[in-house]
């Protein structure tokens, strides 16, 4: 996002030029219970940055104004100190190019009345919909809190290791817990998908679910959807990650990096041509990647002397300590060990980061795991951590070095 720092003329041609897509907004609002005092409002704009707005109350009432490139979604708030999902005085929903009208209760916000958005009644739609699991799910959220807190207190506290695995174990198999809730979710969104192709909520939606569903799947409900709403800045996410997955998936030519490992070694993923290959995605802090380190040592001790080379690519570029006391507690740094390139200032200005190796390969959840052939194409992917995709990548692993 520097097009701030580019001159003033071509700063106004590209505003120019983005107007052609942009559309007007206008949100009219009242807050019951506070006369005065600042609202904020978050949301994409027509060049597909994020806009922070904010304006004073007058008697409860607030106007914002702004420029689109289509429904996109809002967040909403009355304390700029929080941009938590859960803070009671927020609440998040559709713009789109028209005049909106919101009527909420200071501390209240999430029960605010929205008006005169198309795509926000569609949204309440769904929510409906979900709420009945939403509502199942009320106690084990609440554990999960307790469990994710106790973790972090005691990490602030600086309690030893022992203390601090145990912790995160007990907070991992209350996480475990969501599966079956997550599947009904999932069921319904599926058919939420199918029936509203044309709905913008699709589009917004599908994209919690490029990490979770085959590729083949999520494009078919991208093929699904209408024009304008593959042509919205959702439906472009989607078919930028639907084109970084085909590159992880099975068929693709491994996209080549270049990383310098734990032991400050510069290493290019060319160098093992001729070798099978094991890309395994991971993070200190994840613990079924944890789990997953001694069948990875028993292979790599297995197959390495025939040609199997294992690539540690870890999501711990902020934690660099944490991560390198992972590598030596779990014994894996008998192998490569790299960090992904994670860059958080150009990942929240939107900036392509031709460093992150977790992009090339369309990585969203962990531990994945990518399996590549001697000539540097990919034969398998593992990114759902079950005992079958195990078995596969076991079996592969096998028939190959017959």
């Amino acid at each position: 996002m520097q097009i701030r720092k580019y001159t003033a003329l071509l700063s106004a041609a590209l505003m120019t030029l983005s107007a052609v897509r942009a559309q007007q907004f206008q949100l009219l609002g009242h807050i019951d219970g506070q006369q005065n005092g600042y609202v904020h409002l978050y949301y994409r704009d027509a060049n597909g940055g994020n806009v922070s707005d904010s304006t004073d109350l007058k008697n409860g009432d607030f106007v914002f104004t702004g420029n689109i490139p289509g429904p996109v979604m809002a967040y909403f708030t009355g304390n700029i100190a929080s941009t938590s999902m859960d803070d009671p005085n927020s609440t998040s929903f559709f713009l789109e190019p028209a005049t909106i009208y919101f009527r909420g209760k200071a501390g209240d916000l999430k029960n605010a009345v929205i008006k005169g958005s198309k795509t926000q009644k569609e949204y309440e739609t769904l929510n409906k919909e979900l709420s009945p699991v939403l509502e199942e799910m009320k106690p084990l959220d609440s554990q999960y809190a307790i469990a994710n807190k106790a973790y972090m207190d005691a990490v602030k506290s600086k309690k030893d290791e022992a203390v601090l695995t145990a912790l995160k174990e007990k907070a991992a198999a209350v996480h475990d817990a969501f599966e079956p809730f997550q599947q009904k979710i999932a069921t319904i969104s599926y058919r939420y998908f199918i029936t509203h192709p044309d709905s913008y909520v699709t589009a917004f939606q599908l994209r919690f679910y490029t990490g979770s569903l085959p590729v083949d799947s999520l494009q078919m409900f991208y093929d699904n959807m209408g024009g304008p709403v593959r042509q919205s800045v959702y439906g472009k996410e989607i078919a930028g990650e639907i084109k970084k997955l085909r590159a992880g998936s099975p068929g693709s030519v491994a996209a080549n990096f270049t990383a310098t490992d734990i032991n400050g070694k510069v290493i290019n993923l060319s160098d093992f041509k001729g070798k099978y290959v094991i890309l395994d995605f991971w993070a200190s802090w994840c613990i079924p990647c944890r789990h997953s380190n001694p069948h990875m040592i028993a292979l790599y001790k297995k197959y390495h002397d025939k040609g199997l080379e294992i690539i540690g690519i870890s999501d711990d570029d902020n934690h660099k300590d944490a991560w390198e006391k992972a590598v030596e507690k779990d014994g894996v740094g008998i192998w490569h060990n790299v960090l992904r390139g994670f860059d958080e200032q150009k990942n929240r200005q939107g900036i392509q980061n031709d460093r992150d190796i977790s992009e090339k390969y369309g990585i969203h959840s962990l531990p994945t795991k990518i399996l590549i052939d001697k000539n540097g194409v990919i034969i398998g992917r593992y990114d759902h951590g079950t005992d079958e995709e195990t078995a596969t990548m076991n079996s592969q692993l096998a028939t190959a070095f017959k």
